[in-house]
């Protein structure tokens, strides 16, 4: 019987947007600090003198698929949404979520787009958890399987 585990990798980016219409101080441009938090659960691989034995995946290499296809730079794979517009080489650390999601970005929007761009970008959905995004030291937006339907 195969045993199981959670792993999660947190990443940090700086990142401005705003909320058009909202009734508050959102509406306008302003940044946060976000601390994303990017959770797998999957079977402990069991392969004796292999590298990846012991582990559901390495950490470096879920660190490279995050910060390549969303953190550091943005994916040609990664869905963007029709408000979309072009934006200079880069992810979503120092940028204008408004103009490279193209969605209206709320934390609650966001999670959903980070976990269809962390698919496109190469991580097996039948391994991803949970997406949890930060936005303020005291309040964060978090989906699991079961928020996508998958449970």
């Amino acid at each position: 019987m195969p045993r199981y585990a959670i792993v999660t990798r947190e990443f940090n980016f700086e990142a401005s947007h705003h909320l058009p219409n909202h009734r508050g101080k959102c509406r306008r441009p302003h940044g946060h600090s976000y601390r994303l938090e990017v959770s797998l659960r999957g079977p402990i691989i069991e392969a004796p003198g292999e590298s990846s034995d012991g582990m559901v995946m390495d950490f470096e290499d879920l660190k490279e698929i995050v910060n390549h296809c969303i953190i550091e730079s943005l994916s040609d794979s990664v869905p963007r949404g029709p408000e979309a517009i072009p934006v200079e080489k880069g992810g979503m650390d120092h940028n204008d979520l408004n103009a490279l999601t193209g969605i209206r970005t709320t934390a609650e929007n966001l999670v959903h787009w980070i976990w269809d761009a962390l698919v496109s970008g190469g991580v097996r959905e039948e391994l991803l958890y949970r997406v949890r995004l930060w936005e303020t030291a005291k309040g964060y937006a978090e989906i699991t399987r079961a928020e996508r339907g998958l449970e």
